[in-house]
Protein backbone atom coordinates (compact mmCIF):
# COMPACT_ATOMS: atom_id res chain seq x y z
CA UNK A 1 0.00 0.00 0.00
CA UNK A 2 1.39 3.37 -1.02
CA UNK A 3 0.59 6.26 1.50
CA UNK A 4 -1.82 9.36 0.07
CA UNK A 5 0.23 12.75 -0.74
CA UNK A 6 -1.50 16.11 0.08
CA UNK A 7 0.59 18.68 -1.20
CA UNK A 8 -0.01 21.68 1.23
CA UNK A 9 3.22 23.38 0.06
CA UNK A 10 3.34 26.32 -2.59
CA UNK A 11 6.66 24.56 -4.28
CA UNK A 12 6.02 22.10 -7.16
CA UNK A 13 5.01 18.91 -5.69
CA UNK A 14 6.49 15.25 -7.12
CA UNK A 15 4.91 13.33 -9.68
CA UNK A 16 4.01 11.11 -6.78
CA UNK A 17 0.51 9.00 -5.57
CA UNK A 18 -0.94 6.01 -3.55
CA UNK A 19 -4.11 4.80 -2.58
CA UNK A 20 -5.78 3.49 0.30
CA UNK A 21 -6.32 0.05 0.66
CA UNK A 22 -9.85 0.40 2.77
CA UNK A 23 -11.83 2.89 1.13
CA UNK A 24 -14.88 1.70 2.50
CA UNK A 25 -14.92 3.49 5.87
CA UNK A 26 -13.24 6.70 5.11
CA UNK A 27 -12.19 8.01 8.53
CA UNK A 28 -10.25 4.60 8.91
CA UNK A 29 -8.08 4.24 5.65
CA UNK A 30 -8.51 6.71 3.65
CA UNK A 31 -6.78 10.36 4.33
CA UNK A 32 -9.02 12.74 3.59
CA UNK A 33 -7.69 16.27 1.59
CA UNK A 34 -6.53 19.17 4.07
CA UNK A 35 -7.19 22.82 2.98
CA UNK A 36 -4.57 24.90 1.43
CA UNK A 37 -2.69 26.50 3.05
CA UNK A 38 -3.63 30.93 3.85
CA UNK A 39 -3.10 33.10 1.11
CA UNK A 40 -1.29 35.18 3.25
CA UNK A 41 0.92 32.30 4.10
CA UNK A 42 1.72 31.32 0.97
CA UNK A 43 2.82 34.67 -0.15
CA UNK A 44 4.95 34.52 3.19
CA UNK A 45 6.83 31.04 1.99
CA UNK A 46 7.22 32.50 -1.67
CA UNK A 47 9.48 35.57 -0.80
CA UNK A 48 11.05 33.39 1.58
CA UNK A 49 12.14 30.65 -1.26
CA UNK A 50 12.92 33.71 -3.26
CA UNK A 51 15.82 34.66 -1.29
CA UNK A 52 19.25 33.26 -1.44
CA UNK A 53 19.52 30.43 0.87
CA UNK A 54 22.35 31.75 2.60
CA UNK A 55 20.17 35.11 3.70
CA UNK A 56 17.53 32.26 5.20
CA UNK A 57 17.25 32.22 8.89
CA UNK A 58 17.61 28.32 10.03
CA UNK A 59 14.01 28.77 11.52
CA UNK A 60 12.49 29.77 8.38
CA UNK A 61 14.17 27.01 6.84
CA UNK A 62 13.23 24.68 9.03
CA UNK A 63 9.84 26.17 9.07
CA UNK A 64 9.30 25.81 4.84
CA UNK A 65 10.80 22.35 5.20
CA UNK A 66 8.18 20.82 8.10
CA UNK A 67 5.56 22.66 5.53
CA UNK A 68 6.59 20.76 2.79
CA UNK A 69 6.72 17.31 4.85
CA UNK A 70 3.06 18.15 6.05
CA UNK A 71 2.34 16.39 2.12
CA UNK A 72 3.43 13.09 3.47
CA UNK A 73 0.61 11.69 5.06
CA UNK A 74 0.75 7.93 7.08
CA UNK A 75 -2.43 6.34 5.75
CA UNK A 76 -2.82 3.55 8.82
CA UNK A 77 -2.53 6.70 11.45
CA UNK A 78 -4.89 8.84 9.23
CA UNK A 79 -2.02 12.22 9.73
CA UNK A 80 0.97 13.80 8.55
CA UNK A 81 4.26 12.71 9.79
CA UNK A 82 4.85 16.54 10.80
CA UNK A 83 1.60 16.21 12.95
CA UNK A 84 2.83 12.68 14.20
CA UNK A 85 6.29 14.26 15.27
CA UNK A 86 7.87 11.95 12.90
CA UNK A 87 10.58 14.02 11.58
CA UNK A 88 13.32 14.71 14.05
CA UNK A 89 17.15 16.40 13.87
CA UNK A 90 16.60 18.76 11.44
CA UNK A 91 20.25 19.99 9.83
CA UNK A 92 20.69 22.75 7.42
CA UNK A 93 24.37 22.95 5.99
CA UNK A 94 26.50 25.79 4.50
CA UNK A 95 26.50 23.81 1.02
CA UNK A 96 23.19 24.10 0.73
CA UNK A 97 22.31 19.98 1.70
CA UNK A 98 19.76 19.57 4.66
CA UNK A 99 19.48 16.04 6.86
CA UNK A 100 16.95 15.29 8.62
CA UNK A 101 15.35 11.78 10.71
CA UNK A 102 11.94 10.30 9.83
CA UNK A 103 11.12 8.24 12.82
CA UNK A 104 8.33 5.57 12.35
CA UNK A 105 6.47 3.55 14.55
CA UNK A 106 8.54 0.29 13.42
CA UNK A 107 11.39 -0.27 11.63
CA UNK A 108 9.00 -3.05 9.07
CA UNK A 109 6.78 0.01 8.06
CA UNK A 110 6.14 -1.36 4.42
CA UNK A 111 6.27 2.17 3.40
CA UNK A 112 9.18 3.09 4.76
CA UNK A 113 10.75 3.41 1.34
CA UNK A 114 7.91 5.59 -0.36
CA UNK A 115 8.43 7.92 2.48
CA UNK A 116 12.30 8.13 2.52
CA UNK A 117 11.79 8.90 -1.39
CA UNK A 118 8.98 11.32 -1.05
CA UNK A 119 10.64 13.30 1.80
CA UNK A 120 13.68 13.39 -0.32
CA UNK A 121 11.63 14.90 -3.16
CA UNK A 122 9.90 17.25 -1.28
CA UNK A 123 12.84 18.59 0.41
CA UNK A 124 14.89 18.92 -2.48
CA UNK A 125 12.07 21.03 -4.05
CA UNK A 126 12.85 23.96 -1.54
CA UNK A 127 14.60 26.35 -3.58
CA UNK A 128 17.59 26.43 -0.97
CA UNK A 129 17.99 23.15 -0.35
CA UNK A 130 20.74 21.26 -3.05
CA UNK A 131 20.62 18.20 -1.60
CA UNK A 132 18.18 16.21 1.02
CA UNK A 133 19.71 13.52 3.35
CA UNK A 134 16.66 11.44 4.64
CA UNK A 135 17.73 8.77 7.24
CA UNK A 136 14.63 6.10 8.28
CA UNK A 137 14.68 5.05 11.72
CA UNK A 138 11.94 3.82 14.13
CA UNK A 139 11.00 4.43 17.90
CA UNK A 140 12.55 2.35 21.02
CA UNK A 141 10.50 -1.14 21.91
CA UNK A 142 8.26 -0.25 24.63
CA UNK A 143 5.64 -2.06 26.26
CA UNK A 144 1.96 -0.93 27.36
CA UNK A 145 1.50 0.65 30.61
CA UNK A 146 -0.36 -2.68 31.69
CA UNK A 147 3.14 -4.19 31.43
CA UNK A 148 5.20 -2.10 33.58
CA UNK A 149 5.07 -4.42 36.94
CA UNK A 150 7.48 -6.82 38.52
CA UNK A 151 6.23 -10.13 37.46
CA UNK A 152 5.92 -8.85 33.70
CA UNK A 153 9.77 -6.89 33.69
CA UNK A 154 11.26 -9.63 31.11
CA UNK A 155 8.33 -7.90 28.40
CA UNK A 156 9.06 -3.97 29.33
CA UNK A 157 10.42 -3.60 26.25
CA UNK A 158 8.37 -5.85 24.12
CA UNK A 159 6.07 -3.06 22.26
CA UNK A 160 4.03 -5.70 20.10
CA UNK A 161 2.54 -9.59 20.90
CA UNK A 162 1.36 -11.01 18.38
CA UNK A 163 -1.06 -14.42 18.99
CA UNK A 164 -1.19 -16.58 16.18
CA UNK A 165 -4.27 -18.87 17.29
CA UNK A 166 -6.43 -21.41 16.31
CA UNK A 167 -9.31 -23.45 18.31
CA UNK A 168 -8.38 -25.96 15.59
CA UNK A 169 -5.07 -27.94 15.56
CA UNK A 170 -3.46 -29.20 12.40
CA UNK A 171 -4.10 -25.94 10.18
CA UNK A 172 -0.54 -24.93 9.66
CA UNK A 173 -0.59 -22.58 12.60
CA UNK A 174 3.11 -22.90 13.67
CA UNK A 175 4.48 -22.60 9.78
CA UNK A 176 2.42 -19.32 9.76
CA UNK A 177 4.00 -18.37 12.99
CA UNK A 178 7.47 -19.06 12.17
CA UNK A 179 7.30 -17.68 8.86
CA UNK A 180 5.56 -14.29 9.75
CA UNK A 181 8.56 -13.91 12.32
CA UNK A 182 11.30 -14.47 9.86
CA UNK A 183 9.61 -11.79 7.40
CA UNK A 184 9.15 -9.20 9.88
CA UNK A 185 12.64 -9.85 10.97
CA UNK A 186 14.16 -9.45 7.25
CA UNK A 187 11.50 -6.23 7.47
CA UNK A 188 13.92 -4.77 9.89
CA UNK A 189 12.41 -5.24 12.82
CA UNK A 190 13.41 -6.90 16.16
CA UNK A 191 11.16 -10.32 16.52
CA UNK A 192 11.43 -13.33 18.81
CA UNK A 193 9.66 -16.36 18.67
CA UNK A 194 7.66 -18.02 21.62
CA UNK A 195 6.51 -21.81 21.46
CA UNK A 196 3.67 -21.75 24.53
CA UNK A 197 2.80 -25.51 23.06
CA UNK A 198 3.82 -27.22 25.76
CA UNK A 199 2.19 -31.03 24.85
CA UNK A 200 3.28 -30.89 21.07
CA UNK A 201 5.99 -28.12 21.05
CA UNK A 202 6.89 -27.34 16.95
CA UNK A 203 9.32 -25.25 17.04
CA UNK A 204 12.54 -26.91 18.36
CA UNK A 205 11.68 -29.21 14.42
CA UNK A 206 10.93 -25.99 12.65
CA UNK A 207 13.76 -23.82 13.79
CA UNK A 208 17.19 -24.72 14.50
CA UNK A 209 18.96 -22.18 17.08
CA UNK A 210 22.65 -21.70 16.41
CA UNK A 211 25.12 -22.95 18.97
CA UNK A 212 23.03 -25.64 20.12
CA UNK A 213 20.09 -25.35 23.08
CA UNK A 214 22.47 -25.25 26.03
CA UNK A 215 20.24 -23.54 28.43
CA UNK A 216 21.87 -19.80 29.84
CA UNK A 217 20.81 -17.70 32.71
CA UNK A 218 21.43 -13.67 32.69
CA UNK A 219 22.64 -12.44 36.09
CA UNK A 220 19.34 -12.13 36.70
CA UNK A 221 18.25 -15.34 36.60
CA UNK A 222 16.33 -15.10 33.31
CA UNK A 223 16.58 -17.23 30.47
CA UNK A 224 18.80 -15.92 27.87
CA UNK A 225 16.47 -17.09 24.61
CA UNK A 226 17.50 -19.07 21.77
CA UNK A 227 18.43 -17.29 18.49
CA UNK A 228 18.26 -18.23 14.92
CA UNK A 229 19.46 -15.30 11.77
CA UNK A 230 18.41 -12.56 14.64
CA UNK A 231 15.35 -13.72 15.83
CA UNK A 232 14.82 -15.03 19.70
CA UNK A 233 13.40 -18.48 20.09
CA UNK A 234 11.67 -20.06 22.86
CA UNK A 235 10.12 -23.66 23.56
CA UNK A 236 9.89 -25.93 26.32
CA UNK A 237 10.96 -28.10 23.49
CA UNK A 238 14.45 -26.85 23.68
CA UNK A 239 14.42 -26.67 27.49
CA UNK A 240 13.36 -30.37 28.11
CA UNK A 241 12.39 -32.77 25.17
CA UNK A 242 10.68 -35.75 26.59
CA UNK A 243 7.18 -35.53 26.36
CA UNK A 244 5.49 -32.87 29.36
CA UNK A 245 3.11 -35.63 31.59
CA UNK A 246 1.83 -32.74 32.95
CA UNK A 247 -1.97 -31.41 34.18
CA UNK A 248 -3.57 -28.37 32.97
CA UNK A 249 -2.86 -26.30 35.91
CA UNK A 250 0.81 -27.16 35.31
CA UNK A 251 0.61 -26.25 32.10
CA UNK A 252 -0.36 -23.16 32.63
CA UNK A 253 2.15 -22.52 35.08
CA UNK A 254 5.03 -23.91 33.23
CA UNK A 255 3.90 -21.19 29.84
CA UNK A 256 3.84 -18.34 32.47
CA UNK A 257 7.46 -19.46 33.56
CA UNK A 258 8.27 -19.44 29.44
CA UNK A 259 6.94 -15.92 29.05
CA UNK A 260 7.97 -13.82 32.78
CA UNK A 261 11.65 -15.58 33.04
CA UNK A 262 12.65 -14.98 29.54
CA UNK A 263 14.98 -12.46 29.11
CA UNK A 264 13.23 -11.26 25.50
CA UNK A 265 15.41 -7.84 26.12
CA UNK A 266 14.26 -4.67 23.37
CA UNK A 267 11.83 -6.87 20.49
CA UNK A 268 9.13 -4.85 18.14
CA UNK A 269 7.52 -7.84 17.45
CA UNK A 270 6.90 -11.02 20.00
CA UNK A 271 4.76 -13.76 17.59
CA UNK A 272 3.13 -16.32 19.93
CA UNK A 273 2.47 -19.76 18.55
CA UNK A 274 -0.45 -20.62 20.61
CA UNK A 275 -2.04 -24.34 21.05
CA UNK A 276 -4.73 -25.12 20.25
CA UNK A 277 -8.05 -24.81 21.38
CA UNK A 278 -10.16 -22.22 23.86
CA UNK A 279 -9.42 -23.25 27.62
CA UNK A 280 -7.29 -22.80 30.39
CA UNK A 281 -3.76 -22.39 28.72
CA UNK A 282 -4.77 -19.88 26.27
CA UNK A 283 -7.03 -17.57 28.63
CA UNK A 284 -3.79 -17.24 30.97
CA UNK A 285 -1.40 -16.34 28.14
CA UNK A 286 -4.19 -13.45 27.16
CA UNK A 287 -4.32 -12.47 30.61
CA UNK A 288 -0.21 -12.34 31.28
CA UNK A 289 1.06 -11.46 27.62
CA UNK A 290 -1.68 -8.31 27.18
CA UNK A 291 -1.55 -9.25 23.22
CA UNK A 292 -1.57 -5.98 21.04
CA UNK A 293 -3.57 -8.13 17.93
CA UNK A 294 -4.09 -12.07 16.75
CA UNK A 295 -4.05 -13.65 13.83
CA UNK A 296 -6.41 -16.76 13.25
CA UNK A 297 -5.21 -19.41 11.38
CA UNK A 298 -7.81 -22.01 9.51
CA UNK A 299 -8.38 -24.33 6.33
CA UNK A 300 -11.14 -23.74 4.19
CA UNK A 301 -13.38 -26.68 5.60
CA UNK A 302 -16.60 -26.08 7.24
CA UNK A 303 -15.38 -27.48 10.51
CA UNK A 304 -13.02 -25.81 10.68
CA UNK A 305 -15.26 -22.05 10.09
CA UNK A 306 -16.86 -23.25 13.12
CA UNK A 307 -13.71 -23.74 15.24
CA UNK A 308 -12.57 -20.13 14.45
CA UNK A 309 -15.86 -18.34 15.21
CA UNK A 310 -15.44 -20.06 18.61
CA UNK A 311 -11.87 -19.00 18.37
CA UNK A 312 -12.79 -15.23 18.03
CA UNK A 313 -15.34 -15.34 20.50
CA UNK A 314 -12.52 -16.38 22.94
CA UNK A 315 -10.31 -13.73 21.83
CA UNK A 316 -12.94 -10.77 22.18
CA UNK A 317 -13.35 -12.33 26.03
CA UNK A 318 -9.96 -11.45 26.30
CA UNK A 319 -9.96 -8.14 25.13
CA UNK A 320 -7.41 -9.48 22.07
CA UNK A 321 -8.27 -7.81 18.20
CA UNK A 322 -8.28 -10.75 15.74
CA UNK A 323 -6.21 -8.60 12.95
CA UNK A 324 -6.12 -11.07 10.03
CA UNK A 325 -7.15 -14.54 9.27
CA UNK A 326 -4.64 -16.89 7.45
CA UNK A 327 -6.57 -19.75 5.26
CA UNK A 328 -3.96 -22.40 5.00
CA UNK A 329 -4.02 -24.97 2.19
CA UNK A 330 -6.51 -23.16 0.23
CA UNK A 331 -5.96 -24.32 -2.99
CA UNK A 332 -3.06 -26.47 -5.19
CA UNK A 333 -1.95 -24.73 -8.37
CA UNK A 334 -0.72 -26.76 -10.71
CA UNK A 335 2.87 -26.29 -11.95
CA UNK A 336 2.65 -26.83 -15.76
CA UNK A 337 -0.86 -25.09 -16.20
CA UNK A 338 -1.30 -22.62 -12.96
CA UNK A 339 -4.96 -23.67 -12.75
CA UNK A 340 -5.82 -23.79 -9.21
CA UNK A 341 -7.67 -26.53 -7.55
CA UNK A 342 -10.07 -25.91 -4.25
CA UNK A 343 -9.09 -29.28 -2.78
CA UNK A 344 -11.08 -28.67 0.64
CA UNK A 345 -13.52 -26.32 -1.15
CA UNK A 346 -13.62 -22.50 -0.78
CA UNK A 347 -12.71 -21.07 2.11
CA UNK A 348 -14.84 -18.30 4.06
CA UNK A 349 -12.94 -15.14 3.91
CA UNK A 350 -15.66 -13.09 2.77
CA UNK A 351 -17.85 -14.07 5.08
CA UNK A 352 -15.49 -13.46 7.81
CA UNK A 353 -15.25 -9.68 6.49
CA UNK A 354 -19.09 -10.03 6.54
CA UNK A 355 -20.02 -11.34 9.75
CA UNK A 356 -17.07 -10.04 11.56
CA UNK A 357 -15.64 -7.14 10.35
CA UNK A 358 -12.01 -8.99 9.71
CA UNK A 359 -10.91 -7.54 6.17
CA UNK A 360 -7.44 -8.56 6.20
CA UNK A 361 -7.83 -12.28 4.76
CA UNK A 362 -5.56 -14.13 2.89
CA UNK A 363 -5.30 -17.08 1.51
CA UNK A 364 -1.61 -19.56 1.95
CA UNK A 365 -1.98 -22.19 -1.14
CA UNK A 366 -0.22 -25.57 -0.73
CA UNK A 367 3.14 -25.56 -1.47
CA UNK A 368 5.08 -28.54 -0.90
CA UNK A 369 8.32 -26.36 -0.58
CA UNK A 370 6.96 -24.39 2.60
CA UNK A 371 6.65 -27.89 4.50
CA UNK A 372 9.58 -29.47 3.75
CA UNK A 373 11.71 -26.61 4.76
CA UNK A 374 10.02 -26.28 7.95
CA UNK A 375 11.17 -29.97 8.54
CA UNK A 376 14.74 -28.79 7.99
CA UNK A 377 14.86 -26.51 10.62
CA UNK A 378 15.17 -23.66 8.25
CA UNK A 379 12.08 -21.91 7.49
CA UNK A 380 11.75 -20.80 3.73
CA UNK A 381 11.12 -17.53 4.21
CA UNK A 382 14.50 -16.97 6.18
CA UNK A 383 16.58 -18.07 2.88
CA UNK A 384 14.36 -17.73 -0.03
CA UNK A 385 14.72 -14.57 -2.17
CA UNK A 386 11.97 -11.66 -1.59
CA UNK A 387 10.77 -12.10 -4.96
CA UNK A 388 9.63 -15.29 -4.26
CA UNK A 389 6.16 -16.46 -4.04
CA UNK A 390 5.98 -17.88 -0.59
CA UNK A 391 8.07 -14.98 0.42
CA UNK A 392 5.69 -12.89 -1.03
CA UNK A 393 2.34 -14.72 0.33
CA UNK A 394 3.83 -14.06 4.21
CA UNK A 395 5.01 -10.54 3.18
CA UNK A 396 1.26 -9.42 2.46
CA UNK A 397 0.46 -10.95 6.16
CA UNK A 398 2.97 -9.19 7.72
CA UNK A 399 2.16 -5.79 6.08
CA UNK A 400 -1.16 -6.01 7.53
CA UNK A 401 0.25 -7.28 11.48
CA UNK A 402 2.37 -4.27 10.93
CA UNK A 403 -0.47 -1.61 9.83
CA UNK A 404 -2.87 -3.35 12.02
CA UNK A 405 -0.72 -2.82 15.03
CA UNK A 406 0.10 0.75 14.30
CA UNK A 407 -3.27 1.90 14.18
CA UNK A 408 -3.99 -0.20 17.33
CA UNK A 409 -1.20 1.32 19.26
CA UNK A 410 -1.15 5.01 17.64
CA UNK A 411 -4.51 5.56 15.85
CA UNK A 412 -7.32 5.95 18.35
CA UNK A 413 -8.84 8.53 16.44
CA UNK A 414 -9.10 7.17 12.91
CA UNK A 415 -11.60 4.36 14.81
CA UNK A 416 -14.89 5.20 14.98
CA UNK A 417 -16.03 5.29 18.84
CA UNK A 418 -19.60 4.97 20.57
CA UNK A 419 -21.73 5.57 23.51
CA UNK A 420 -24.76 5.15 24.53
CA UNK A 421 -26.91 8.42 24.77
CA UNK A 422 -29.58 8.40 27.95
CA UNK A 423 -31.60 11.25 27.04
CA UNK A 424 -31.95 10.28 23.07
CA UNK A 425 -31.88 6.73 23.41
CA UNK A 426 -29.88 6.48 20.67
CA UNK A 427 -26.30 4.63 20.08
CA UNK A 428 -23.63 7.84 19.28
CA UNK A 429 -20.87 7.12 16.76
CA UNK A 430 -18.21 9.41 16.64
CA UNK A 431 -15.96 9.53 13.77
CA UNK A 432 -13.17 10.73 13.27
CA UNK A 433 -11.70 14.12 15.50
CA UNK A 434 -10.42 14.04 19.01
CA UNK A 435 -14.39 15.18 20.13
CA UNK A 436 -17.69 15.84 19.28
CA UNK A 437 -17.46 19.53 17.94
CA UNK A 438 -14.49 18.32 15.42
CA UNK A 439 -16.26 14.95 14.65
CA UNK A 440 -18.51 13.72 12.35
CA UNK A 441 -21.62 11.79 14.14
CA UNK A 442 -24.13 9.43 13.60
CA UNK A 443 -27.33 8.28 15.75
CA UNK A 444 -28.50 4.64 16.04
CA UNK A 445 -31.46 2.96 17.45
CA UNK A 446 -30.24 0.28 19.75
CA UNK A 447 -33.13 -2.19 18.55
CA UNK A 448 -32.38 -1.91 14.54
CA UNK A 449 -28.91 -3.58 15.97
CA UNK A 450 -29.85 -5.53 18.11
CA UNK A 451 -31.59 -7.19 15.32
CA UNK A 452 -28.84 -6.77 13.08
CA UNK A 453 -26.64 -9.17 15.26
CA UNK A 454 -25.50 -12.33 13.48
CA UNK A 455 -23.73 -14.43 15.74
CA UNK A 456 -24.01 -18.25 15.87
CA UNK A 457 -27.31 -17.29 18.17
CA UNK A 458 -29.03 -15.60 15.44
CA UNK A 459 -27.79 -16.81 12.48
CA UNK A 460 -27.20 -20.58 11.57
CA UNK A 461 -23.59 -20.82 11.03
CA UNK A 462 -23.51 -23.47 8.39
CA UNK A 463 -26.74 -22.85 6.76
CA UNK A 464 -26.85 -19.12 7.12
CA UNK A 465 -30.68 -19.09 7.54
CA UNK A 466 -31.63 -16.63 10.31
CA UNK A 467 -32.46 -17.36 13.86
CA UNK A 468 -33.44 -14.96 15.46
CA UNK A 469 -36.97 -13.22 15.33
CA UNK A 470 -36.76 -9.69 15.20
CA UNK A 471 -40.23 -8.91 16.30
CA UNK A 472 -38.91 -10.28 19.18
CA UNK A 473 -36.89 -7.57 20.36
CA UNK A 474 -37.73 -5.29 22.26
CA UNK A 475 -38.04 -1.92 21.21
CA UNK A 476 -36.22 -0.41 24.33
CA UNK A 477 -33.32 -2.77 24.20
CA UNK A 478 -30.03 -1.13 25.19
CA UNK A 479 -26.57 -1.47 25.18
CA UNK A 480 -24.51 -1.95 28.93
CA UNK A 481 -21.43 -2.35 27.93
CA UNK A 482 -19.93 -1.00 24.23
CA UNK A 483 -16.47 -1.67 23.74
CA UNK A 484 -13.47 -1.75 20.05
CA UNK A 485 -12.77 -4.83 19.39
CA UNK A 486 -9.83 -3.67 17.40
CA UNK A 487 -10.25 -1.25 14.96
CA UNK A 488 -12.67 -3.35 12.92
CA UNK A 489 -15.86 -3.87 15.42
CA UNK A 490 -17.84 -2.88 18.20
CA UNK A 491 -18.71 -5.28 21.03
CA UNK A 492 -21.81 -4.61 22.39
CA UNK A 493 -23.47 -6.41 26.04
CA UNK A 494 -27.16 -5.68 25.44
CA UNK A 495 -29.71 -5.65 28.33
CA UNK A 496 -31.14 -8.43 27.31
CA UNK A 497 -28.12 -10.44 28.02
CA UNK A 498 -26.95 -10.99 25.02
CA UNK A 499 -23.82 -9.85 23.39
CA UNK A 500 -22.86 -9.13 19.76
CA UNK A 501 -19.95 -8.65 17.77
CA UNK A 502 -20.91 -5.61 15.19
CA UNK A 503 -18.33 -4.72 12.66
CA UNK A 504 -18.32 -1.13 12.05
CA UNK A 505 -18.19 -1.78 8.25
CA UNK A 506 -22.08 -2.70 8.28
CA UNK A 507 -22.92 -0.18 11.02
CA UNK A 508 -21.75 2.55 9.41
CA UNK A 509 -22.91 1.27 5.89
CA UNK A 510 -26.34 -0.14 6.49
CA UNK A 511 -27.50 1.73 10.21
CA UNK A 512 -26.40 5.14 10.34
CA UNK A 513 -29.04 7.65 11.35
CA UNK A 514 -31.73 5.32 11.83
CA UNK A 515 -33.68 6.44 14.15
CA UNK A 516 -36.83 4.87 16.78
CA UNK A 517 -39.36 6.02 13.53
CA UNK A 518 -37.08 4.04 11.71
CA UNK A 519 -38.11 0.19 10.49
CA UNK A 520 -35.32 -1.92 11.90
CA UNK A 521 -34.48 -4.08 8.54
CA UNK A 522 -34.07 -7.66 8.46
CA UNK A 523 -30.76 -9.26 9.00
CA UNK A 524 -28.95 -10.15 5.62
CA UNK A 525 -29.21 -13.89 4.57
CA UNK A 526 -25.59 -15.23 4.96
CA UNK A 527 -24.11 -17.25 2.29
CA UNK A 528 -24.63 -20.53 2.92
CA UNK A 529 -20.97 -22.48 3.72
CA UNK A 530 -19.61 -25.11 1.55
CA UNK A 531 -20.53 -28.57 2.34
CA UNK A 532 -17.02 -30.42 4.12
CA UNK A 533 -15.35 -32.68 1.75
Amino acid sequence: MQPQLTFLSPFPPCALSGTSRRPSVASRRQVSLRPCLPRRRRRSLLRLCAAPSSDVPFADKKAALLTALRAVVDPDLGDDIVSLGFVKNIDFRDNGDVSFDVELTTPACPVKDAFRQQCQQLAESLPFVREAHVRMTAQAPRATAELTDANTRSLQRVSNVILVASAKGGVAKSTTAVNLAYVLSRSGARVGILDADIYGPSLPIMVAPEGGTQVRLTDDGLIEPFVRAGVKLMSFGYINPDPAMLRGPMVASMVTQLVQQTHWGELDYLVVDMPPGTGDVQITLGQVLKATAAVVVTTPQRLAFADVVKGIQLLDKLAVPPIAVVESMAYFEAPDTGRRYYLFGQGHGARLSREFGIENTFEVPLMPEINAAGDTGTPITLTTPEDNAVFQCYKRIADAVVQECARIRFGANTVPQAHYDTESGDIVVRIGGANDDDAHVEHIWPAALRRACRCAACVDEYSGAPLLDPGKVDENVRPQQMMNVGNYALAINWSDSHQSIMPWERILTQYRSRRRSTPAPAPEPSTPAPAAR
